[in-house]
């Protein structure tokens, strides 16, 4: 079972499935990979005709979270629809820092508000109106030497702490808050019951001595958004810098006055995702069914979603057929995305990554990803309408032998704290006879050697 981590290194961010094309070579008729020809080679061959296989490898998890080297600087928060892709629901947990110890809430502290309010990173997926936001308290502590994964379970206190007279909740990074003469940052507000504040006022003096007695007090919350209840769209959040918290209004004999609990890099915290796919990805989700056939189309998709996978099932057979001092010069892999499949209200991601497996089937970099000074690409191109990578390290190393897998998954771009895909022309997908644009729409591999 491949696992990834995000937030470490961009590759390890989603993953993908591959497709296949038949192998065969000619003289080169493009200058794909002669920039890389020495003078002394006496012939340069090109193809681009070797057979891919692609499946849609649905995502098991991503670890998107646990202590303050592990956990991401953002979350996403709401339901979203994508057309191409399906339903889609983000979330998060995460500990609470208090803002000073010791503090002194004074003789007969009396809440009048608690709320939190969540710093927006101006990030949105999907159409965005109103929609129920859940807040619940979390059953069990958080520890930072854990590593905590985008599906996991995390139980929670039954009794939701949301007031729900304030719901639903409009999420909306171009919407800037506006209280009495001030404008406030762009930011989510969701205003909690009134009972859950005063317990905290009245929670004693010693629940408040430390970080540490105050977690063991109360271990964190989960912010989910309600399916049940309509609206769409999701947002980006930031739930690293201390400006995201948590605010009690109260007053007590003497005084009225503010406490605040943040939410920094110093808190446990972890992104949760979940799926429901439309067609062709309808399948995964059934959990004893993993991947899907991609060589039509295949899928990618952040949030710990999809990636697809790549193999060349016939390199072998190629690579006898050609001279013992062969040199492969340049690969360079094209994925094309179809018209239909880039639609400018879901953008499709500006880069993918291809990563590989080590011994133990664990998510690495590729040769090409490690070389210092080598631009390996994966940006899209609008004038192939594809993604475009160099693997010629990678290629070389598969036909050596010398890698742990032959295995390449695309994956997308910020796959832990985003919510974006794109659907990808397999190396079966065909040119309709309508398109007159001269654009190639299967996948392929351009391969330049010499012999």
């Amino acid at each position: 079972m491949l696992k990834l981590i995000a937030g470490t290194h961009a590759a390890v961010w989603a993953s993908i499935g591959g497709i296949a094309i038949l192998a065969g070579c000619k003289r080169p008729d493009t200058e794909v990979g002669l920039e890389y020809a020495q003078d002394d080679l006496l012939t340069l061959y090109q193809t681009d005709t070797i057979a891919m296989e692609f499946v849609t490898v649905r995502e098991d998890s991503l670890e998107t979270g646990g202590g303050p080297a592990r956990g991401l600087s953002t979350a996403i928060l709401g339901n979203m629809e994508h057309p191409k892709f399906g339903m889609h629901s983000a979330g998060f947990v995460t500990q609470l820092r208090l803002i000073e110890p010791d503090f002194d809430f004074g003789e007969a502290p009396t809440i009048d508000s608690v709320y939190l309010s969540l710093r927006y990173t101006g990030a949105s997926y999907g159409e965005l109106s109103p929609q129920a936001v859940q807040v619940y308290e979390l059953a069990d502590t958080l520890s930072a030497d854990t590593s905590y994964y985008s599906n996991q379970s995390f139980p929670h206190v039954e009794e939701a702490l949301v007031d729900a007279t304030q719901q639903p909740t409009v999420l909306n990074p171009g919407q800037s808050l506006y209280l009495g003469d001030d404008t406030l940052a762009p930011q989510v507000r969701i205003y909690l019951n009134n009972d859950f504040g005063q317990r905290l006022l009245d929670a004693g003096a010693e629940v408040y001595d430390s970080n540490q007695s105050w977690n063991e007090y109360f271990p964190g919350i989960k912010v989910l958004p309600d399916p049940t209840m309509g609206g769409s769209g999701a947002v980006g959040i930031d739930i690293s810098s201390g400006i995201s918290k948590m605010t009690l209004h109260f007053h007590n004999t003497t005084d009225t006055t503010v406490f605040e609990f943040n939410i920094s890099t110093l808190c446990v915290r972890n992104n949760l995702f979940s799926h429901s796919w439309y067609p062709p990805f309808q399948a995964l989700d059934e959990p004893m069914i993993a991947s899907v056939p991609g060589n039509e189309i295949a899928g990618v998709f952040s949030g710990a979603g999809l990636k697809t996978r790549i193999r060349f099932p016939e390199l072998m057979e190629w690579n006898e057929q050609r001279d013992e001092d062969r040199a492969v010069h340049k690969a360079e892999l094209f994925l094309p995305v179809a018209p239909e499949n880039n639609d400018a209200r879901y953008p499709i991601p500006t880069d993918l990554f291809i990563l590989t497996e080590n011994e133990d089937g664990q998510a690495i970099s590729t040769p090409d990803q490690n070389s210092i000074g080598l631009n390996i690409n994966g940006n899209y191109d609008p004038v192939e309408q594809a993604y475009r990578f160099n693997i010629s390290q990678t290629f070389q190393g598969m036909l050596n032998g010398t890698l742990a897998s032959d295995d390449l998954y695309v994956v997308a771009s910020r796959g832990g704290i985003s919510l974006a895909g794109v659907r990808l022309n397999g190396p079966d997908a065909e040119t309709p006879l309508t398109d007159t644009t001269g654009v190639r729409r299967d996948a392929r591999i351009v391969v330049t050697w010499s012999e």
